[in-house]
Protein backbone atom coordinates (compact mmCIF):
# COMPACT_ATOMS: atom_id res chain seq x y z
CA UNK A 1 0.00 0.00 0.00
CA UNK A 2 2.79 2.11 0.94
CA UNK A 3 4.60 1.58 -2.19
CA UNK A 4 1.45 2.39 -4.25
CA UNK A 5 0.94 5.62 -2.23
CA UNK A 6 4.88 6.60 -3.18
CA UNK A 7 3.99 6.11 -6.68
CA UNK A 8 1.06 7.25 -6.96
CA UNK A 9 1.66 10.79 -5.29
CA UNK A 10 4.41 11.82 -7.43
CA UNK A 11 2.50 11.24 -10.38
CA UNK A 12 -0.61 13.42 -9.29
CA UNK A 13 1.79 16.09 -8.80
CA UNK A 14 3.04 15.53 -12.44
CA UNK A 15 0.15 15.88 -13.66
CA UNK A 16 -0.83 18.73 -11.89
CA UNK A 17 1.80 20.93 -12.71
CA UNK A 18 1.96 19.84 -16.44
CA UNK A 19 -2.19 20.67 -16.49
CA UNK A 20 -0.73 24.17 -14.58
CA UNK A 21 1.82 24.54 -17.63
CA UNK A 22 -0.52 23.74 -20.23
CA UNK A 23 -3.49 25.58 -19.08
CA UNK A 24 -5.51 28.58 -21.00
CA UNK A 25 -3.03 31.45 -20.36
CA UNK A 26 -5.29 33.75 -22.32
CA UNK A 27 -3.15 36.32 -24.13
CA UNK A 28 -4.40 38.86 -25.99
CA UNK A 29 -2.96 38.72 -29.63
CA UNK A 30 -4.15 42.14 -30.30
CA UNK A 31 -6.12 45.46 -28.02
CA UNK A 32 -9.36 47.18 -30.12
CA UNK A 33 -12.41 49.66 -29.62
CA UNK A 34 -16.08 49.57 -30.02
CA UNK A 35 -17.06 51.57 -32.64
CA UNK A 36 -20.86 51.05 -32.53
CA UNK A 37 -23.02 52.86 -30.20
CA UNK A 38 -23.98 49.05 -28.13
CA UNK A 39 -22.51 45.74 -28.65
CA UNK A 40 -23.69 42.97 -27.19
CA UNK A 41 -21.09 40.45 -24.95
CA UNK A 42 -22.24 36.69 -25.38
CA UNK A 43 -20.84 33.40 -23.58
CA UNK A 44 -20.25 32.28 -27.23
CA UNK A 45 -20.61 31.91 -30.82
CA UNK A 46 -23.30 28.30 -30.53
CA UNK A 47 -26.58 29.62 -31.59
CA UNK A 48 -27.98 28.90 -28.02
CA UNK A 49 -26.11 31.21 -25.78
CA UNK A 50 -26.20 33.89 -22.68
CA UNK A 51 -25.84 38.00 -23.04
CA UNK A 52 -23.45 38.67 -20.53
CA UNK A 53 -23.35 42.30 -20.87
CA UNK A 54 -23.21 45.36 -23.18
CA UNK A 55 -19.98 46.99 -24.65
CA UNK A 56 -21.04 50.98 -25.32
CA UNK A 57 -18.41 53.17 -28.12
CA UNK A 58 -14.80 53.69 -27.26
CA UNK A 59 -14.73 50.53 -24.47
CA UNK A 60 -11.18 49.05 -24.64
CA UNK A 61 -11.35 45.30 -25.24
CA UNK A 62 -8.28 42.57 -25.42
CA UNK A 63 -8.73 40.73 -28.59
CA UNK A 64 -8.43 36.72 -27.53
CA UNK A 65 -9.34 35.20 -30.48
CA UNK A 66 -11.01 35.09 -33.62
CA UNK A 67 -13.83 32.77 -35.26
CA UNK A 68 -15.42 33.78 -38.49
CA UNK A 69 -16.64 36.94 -38.12
CA UNK A 70 -16.66 37.05 -34.22
CA UNK A 71 -14.29 38.24 -31.71
CA UNK A 72 -13.31 36.43 -28.22
CA UNK A 73 -12.58 39.88 -25.84
CA UNK A 74 -11.72 40.48 -22.32
CA UNK A 75 -13.04 43.78 -21.16
CA UNK A 76 -11.50 45.93 -19.31
CA UNK A 77 -13.70 44.96 -15.96
CA UNK A 78 -11.99 41.07 -16.85
CA UNK A 79 -15.21 39.76 -18.51
CA UNK A 80 -14.61 37.46 -21.44
CA UNK A 81 -17.04 37.13 -24.42
CA UNK A 82 -17.64 36.87 -27.90
CA UNK A 83 -18.97 39.74 -29.93
CA UNK A 84 -19.18 40.63 -33.38
CA UNK A 85 -15.48 41.47 -35.33
CA UNK A 86 -17.38 43.95 -37.53
CA UNK A 87 -17.71 46.60 -34.44
CA UNK A 88 -14.29 47.01 -33.79
CA UNK A 89 -12.12 49.34 -34.56
CA UNK A 90 -8.17 49.16 -34.40
CA UNK A 91 -5.71 50.81 -32.11
CA UNK A 92 -4.77 52.63 -35.34
CA UNK A 93 -7.68 54.00 -36.62
CA UNK A 94 -8.80 54.93 -33.06
CA UNK A 95 -5.62 57.42 -32.53
CA UNK A 96 -6.53 58.64 -36.19
CA UNK A 97 -10.14 59.42 -34.86
CA UNK A 98 -8.74 60.99 -31.85
CA UNK A 99 -6.65 63.17 -34.08
CA UNK A 100 -9.26 64.08 -36.20
CA UNK A 101 -11.65 65.25 -32.98
CA UNK A 102 -8.77 67.32 -31.81
CA UNK A 103 -8.34 69.29 -35.47
CA UNK A 104 -12.23 69.18 -35.94
CA UNK A 105 -12.48 70.93 -32.46
CA UNK A 106 -10.50 73.54 -33.31
CA UNK A 107 -12.68 75.10 -36.52
CA UNK A 108 -15.47 77.53 -35.55
CA UNK A 109 -19.18 76.01 -35.92
CA UNK A 110 -20.15 76.82 -39.69
CA UNK A 111 -23.60 74.96 -39.03
CA UNK A 112 -25.70 72.61 -37.36
CA UNK A 113 -28.01 70.09 -38.55
CA UNK A 114 -29.53 66.47 -37.23
CA UNK A 115 -29.00 63.50 -39.48
CA UNK A 116 -32.28 62.35 -41.97
CA UNK A 117 -31.21 58.85 -41.86
CA UNK A 118 -28.96 56.33 -40.24
CA UNK A 119 -25.31 57.86 -41.06
CA UNK A 120 -21.76 56.53 -41.19
CA UNK A 121 -19.23 58.64 -39.77
CA UNK A 122 -15.90 57.94 -41.68
CA UNK A 123 -12.02 59.03 -41.18
CA UNK A 124 -12.37 60.66 -44.80
CA UNK A 125 -14.31 61.54 -47.40
CA UNK A 126 -15.63 58.63 -49.49
CA UNK A 127 -18.08 56.04 -48.83
CA UNK A 128 -15.10 53.45 -48.82
CA UNK A 129 -13.08 55.03 -46.01
CA UNK A 130 -13.03 53.35 -42.48
CA UNK A 131 -15.56 53.57 -40.60
CA UNK A 132 -15.87 54.99 -37.29
CA UNK A 133 -18.60 55.17 -35.58
CA UNK A 134 -22.70 55.25 -37.15
CA UNK A 135 -25.36 58.10 -36.14
CA UNK A 136 -28.82 57.09 -35.86
CA UNK A 137 -31.19 59.50 -37.08
CA UNK A 138 -32.08 62.25 -35.80
CA UNK A 139 -28.63 62.46 -34.11
CA UNK A 140 -27.75 66.56 -33.30
CA UNK A 141 -24.15 67.38 -35.47
CA UNK A 142 -22.20 70.63 -35.89
CA UNK A 143 -20.85 70.80 -39.24
CA UNK A 144 -17.08 72.44 -39.03
CA UNK A 145 -15.87 71.62 -42.91
CA UNK A 146 -16.78 70.27 -46.19
CA UNK A 147 -15.19 68.58 -48.94
CA UNK A 148 -15.97 66.30 -51.79
CA UNK A 149 -15.19 62.86 -52.77
CA UNK A 150 -16.33 60.10 -55.77
CA UNK A 151 -19.96 58.48 -55.30
CA UNK A 152 -20.25 54.84 -54.58
CA UNK A 153 -22.46 52.84 -53.91
CA UNK A 154 -21.54 50.35 -50.89
CA UNK A 155 -23.66 47.57 -49.27
CA UNK A 156 -24.41 49.90 -45.97
CA UNK A 157 -25.34 53.22 -47.75
CA UNK A 158 -27.62 52.17 -50.33
CA UNK A 159 -29.49 54.82 -52.69
CA UNK A 160 -32.00 54.75 -55.25
CA UNK A 161 -29.45 56.95 -57.33
CA UNK A 162 -26.61 58.97 -57.29
CA UNK A 163 -26.16 62.69 -56.62
CA UNK A 164 -28.09 64.53 -59.57
CA UNK A 165 -25.84 65.83 -62.63
CA UNK A 166 -22.69 64.34 -60.80
CA UNK A 167 -20.20 61.81 -60.13
CA UNK A 168 -18.97 63.72 -56.63
CA UNK A 169 -20.61 64.13 -53.90
CA UNK A 170 -20.43 66.67 -50.78
CA UNK A 171 -19.22 65.68 -47.56
CA UNK A 172 -19.49 66.92 -43.89
CA UNK A 173 -16.65 67.60 -41.24
CA UNK A 174 -18.52 67.14 -38.03
CA UNK A 175 -18.58 66.80 -34.65
CA UNK A 176 -21.36 65.04 -32.39
CA UNK A 177 -21.84 62.75 -29.75
CA UNK A 178 -21.31 59.13 -29.80
CA UNK A 179 -23.84 57.90 -26.99
CA UNK A 180 -27.16 55.87 -26.05
CA UNK A 181 -30.21 56.76 -24.89
CA UNK A 182 -30.77 55.06 -21.02
CA UNK A 183 -32.35 52.02 -21.18
CA UNK A 184 -31.06 50.67 -24.31
CA UNK A 185 -29.32 47.54 -24.74
CA UNK A 186 -30.35 46.28 -20.79
CA UNK A 187 -28.91 42.56 -20.52
CA UNK A 188 -31.77 39.80 -20.15
CA UNK A 189 -30.32 38.52 -17.35
CA UNK A 190 -30.77 40.61 -14.71
CA UNK A 191 -27.67 39.14 -12.54
CA UNK A 192 -25.48 40.03 -14.84
CA UNK A 193 -24.57 43.86 -14.91
CA UNK A 194 -23.36 46.04 -18.17
CA UNK A 195 -20.07 46.36 -18.31
CA UNK A 196 -21.10 50.48 -18.66
CA UNK A 197 -24.86 51.56 -17.50
CA UNK A 198 -26.94 52.87 -19.58
CA UNK A 199 -26.80 56.37 -20.66
CA UNK A 200 -23.42 56.88 -18.59
CA UNK A 201 -21.44 57.56 -21.73
CA UNK A 202 -21.44 60.33 -23.67
CA UNK A 203 -17.98 60.40 -26.06
CA UNK A 204 -17.27 63.25 -28.47
CA UNK A 205 -16.72 62.29 -31.74
CA UNK A 206 -15.35 64.14 -35.01
CA UNK A 207 -15.57 62.54 -38.80
CA UNK A 208 -16.93 63.16 -42.04
CA UNK A 209 -20.52 61.99 -43.06
CA UNK A 210 -22.34 62.29 -46.76
CA UNK A 211 -24.07 66.03 -46.67
CA UNK A 212 -26.56 64.59 -48.50
CA UNK A 213 -27.83 62.96 -45.40
CA UNK A 214 -27.98 65.79 -43.04
CA UNK A 215 -30.96 68.71 -42.34
CA UNK A 216 -29.40 71.60 -41.46
CA UNK A 217 -31.60 73.76 -38.75
CA UNK A 218 -31.86 76.90 -40.72
CA UNK A 219 -33.77 79.78 -38.96
CA UNK A 220 -37.64 79.98 -40.64
CA UNK A 221 -36.01 83.24 -42.33
CA UNK A 222 -33.16 82.16 -44.21
CA UNK A 223 -34.79 79.03 -45.36
CA UNK A 224 -37.39 81.02 -47.13
CA UNK A 225 -35.23 83.37 -48.73
CA UNK A 226 -32.79 80.50 -49.69
CA UNK A 227 -35.13 78.83 -51.29
CA UNK A 228 -36.77 81.57 -53.17
CA UNK A 229 -33.46 82.47 -54.38
CA UNK A 230 -32.95 78.64 -55.20
CA UNK A 231 -29.52 78.35 -53.35
CA UNK A 232 -28.60 75.47 -50.97
CA UNK A 233 -27.40 76.40 -47.88
CA UNK A 234 -24.23 75.29 -46.48
CA UNK A 235 -23.16 77.41 -43.76
CA UNK A 236 -25.24 80.40 -41.56
CA UNK A 237 -24.61 82.51 -38.62
CA UNK A 238 -26.59 84.90 -36.51
CA UNK A 239 -24.58 88.48 -36.61
CA UNK A 240 -26.43 90.54 -33.97
CA UNK A 241 -30.34 91.29 -33.26
CA UNK A 242 -32.08 94.47 -33.53
CA UNK A 243 -35.03 94.96 -31.52
CA UNK A 244 -38.55 97.02 -32.15
CA UNK A 245 -41.93 96.90 -30.73
CA UNK A 246 -42.09 93.32 -31.62
CA UNK A 247 -39.17 91.48 -29.83
CA UNK A 248 -35.37 91.04 -30.77
CA UNK A 249 -34.66 90.11 -34.21
CA UNK A 250 -31.89 88.21 -35.28
CA UNK A 251 -29.86 89.27 -38.79
CA UNK A 252 -28.00 86.22 -40.71
CA UNK A 253 -25.09 86.23 -42.67
CA UNK A 254 -25.56 83.01 -45.17
CA UNK A 255 -23.21 81.04 -47.30
CA UNK A 256 -24.44 78.48 -50.18
CA UNK A 257 -24.19 77.26 -53.67
CA UNK A 258 -26.07 76.94 -56.61
CA UNK A 259 -25.87 73.74 -58.38
CA UNK A 260 -24.91 70.24 -58.44
CA UNK A 261 -23.09 68.58 -55.42
CA UNK A 262 -18.93 68.00 -55.72
CA UNK A 263 -17.87 71.52 -57.03
CA UNK A 264 -14.68 72.66 -55.85
CA UNK A 265 -15.65 75.80 -54.08
CA UNK A 266 -16.91 75.21 -50.44
CA UNK A 267 -19.94 78.35 -51.06
CA UNK A 268 -20.04 80.52 -54.29
CA UNK A 269 -22.68 82.87 -52.82
CA UNK A 270 -22.85 85.11 -49.55
CA UNK A 271 -26.23 87.02 -48.60
CA UNK A 272 -26.92 89.02 -45.02
CA UNK A 273 -30.56 89.87 -43.96
CA UNK A 274 -31.43 92.02 -41.64
CA UNK A 275 -34.54 92.90 -39.75
CA UNK A 276 -36.52 96.47 -41.28
CA UNK A 277 -37.80 97.77 -38.09
CA UNK A 278 -40.31 100.33 -39.99
CA UNK A 279 -41.28 97.68 -42.70
CA UNK A 280 -41.52 94.97 -40.29
CA UNK A 281 -39.83 92.39 -42.47
CA UNK A 282 -36.28 90.78 -43.29
CA UNK A 283 -34.54 92.64 -46.16
CA UNK A 284 -31.55 91.26 -48.58
CA UNK A 285 -28.81 93.59 -47.09
CA UNK A 286 -25.65 91.78 -49.33
CA UNK A 287 -25.53 89.69 -52.32
CA UNK A 288 -22.08 88.41 -53.23
CA UNK A 289 -22.53 85.92 -55.87
CA UNK A 290 -19.02 85.58 -57.75
CA UNK A 291 -17.20 84.02 -54.95
CA UNK A 292 -15.16 81.09 -54.65
CA UNK A 293 -15.07 80.66 -50.76
CA UNK A 294 -13.33 78.48 -48.39
CA UNK A 295 -14.73 77.40 -45.12
CA UNK A 296 -14.33 78.23 -42.42
CA UNK A 297 -16.17 81.46 -41.94
CA UNK A 298 -15.11 83.44 -39.28
CA UNK A 299 -17.62 85.87 -36.78
CA UNK A 300 -16.32 88.52 -34.72
CA UNK A 301 -17.44 92.22 -33.50
CA UNK A 302 -15.33 95.24 -33.64
CA UNK A 303 -14.41 97.50 -31.21
CA UNK A 304 -17.95 99.08 -31.76
CA UNK A 305 -19.46 95.79 -31.11
CA UNK A 306 -20.32 95.68 -34.98
CA UNK A 307 -20.18 92.42 -36.48
CA UNK A 308 -18.20 91.59 -38.77
CA UNK A 309 -17.28 88.38 -40.73
CA UNK A 310 -13.97 87.22 -42.69
CA UNK A 311 -13.01 84.48 -44.72
CA UNK A 312 -10.66 83.10 -47.75
CA UNK A 313 -11.45 82.68 -51.57
CA UNK A 314 -9.59 79.16 -52.64
CA UNK A 315 -6.16 78.82 -52.94
CA UNK A 316 -5.51 82.21 -51.32
CA UNK A 317 -4.14 83.79 -48.23
CA UNK A 318 -5.62 86.80 -47.38
CA UNK A 319 -8.71 87.09 -45.87
CA UNK A 320 -11.80 88.82 -47.14
CA UNK A 321 -13.13 91.18 -43.82
CA UNK A 322 -16.65 92.73 -44.05
CA UNK A 323 -18.51 94.76 -41.19
CA UNK A 324 -22.28 95.16 -40.79
CA UNK A 325 -23.01 98.71 -39.77
CA UNK A 326 -26.76 98.87 -39.42
CA UNK A 327 -28.26 97.64 -42.05
CA UNK A 328 -25.01 98.03 -44.62
CA UNK A 329 -22.40 95.71 -45.01
CA UNK A 330 -18.71 97.43 -46.09
CA UNK A 331 -16.00 95.21 -47.06
CA UNK A 332 -13.06 96.65 -45.01
CA UNK A 333 -9.64 96.35 -46.21
CA UNK A 334 -6.29 98.73 -47.35
CA UNK A 335 -7.83 101.18 -49.95
CA UNK A 336 -8.25 104.39 -51.49
CA UNK A 337 -9.79 106.70 -48.56
CA UNK A 338 -13.65 107.10 -49.75
CA UNK A 339 -13.51 104.37 -52.75
CA UNK A 340 -16.62 102.24 -52.08
CA UNK A 341 -16.17 98.81 -52.63
CA UNK A 342 -18.87 96.55 -54.60
CA UNK A 343 -20.94 95.44 -51.04
CA UNK A 344 -20.90 99.14 -50.19
CA UNK A 345 -23.16 100.00 -53.78
CA UNK A 346 -25.59 97.05 -52.86
CA UNK A 347 -29.08 98.75 -52.12
CA UNK A 348 -31.65 96.57 -49.56
CA UNK A 349 -33.51 94.81 -51.18
CA UNK A 350 -37.11 92.85 -49.99
CA UNK A 351 -37.12 89.43 -48.97
CA UNK A 352 -39.79 87.40 -49.18
CA UNK A 353 -40.01 85.99 -45.81
CA UNK A 354 -41.65 87.29 -43.54
CA UNK A 355 -41.26 87.34 -39.64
Amino acid sequence: MKRKLLVAVPLLCLVALLAWILRPKHESISDAYISERSVTLWSSVAQVREQLGVLLYGDHVDVLARHNENVKVRTSSGVVGWVDGRYLMDPELWKRSAKLLKQASAIPVQARGRTKVPTNLRVEPGRNEPRLYQFSRNAPVEIVGRATADWVQVSDEKESGEPAETKKEDWFLIRGIATRPPGEGVVRNSAITNTTQPGDQTIPIAGWVIARFVSLDLPDAVREATESANIRPLAWFELNRVTDGEGDHPQYLVAGARGPEGQPCDFTTLRVFTWNTRKTRYETAFIDNNLCGDFPILIAKDLKGQPEFRFRLLGQKEDRHYRLIQTVVRRIKDETPGAPSKSEKAKPQPSPSKK
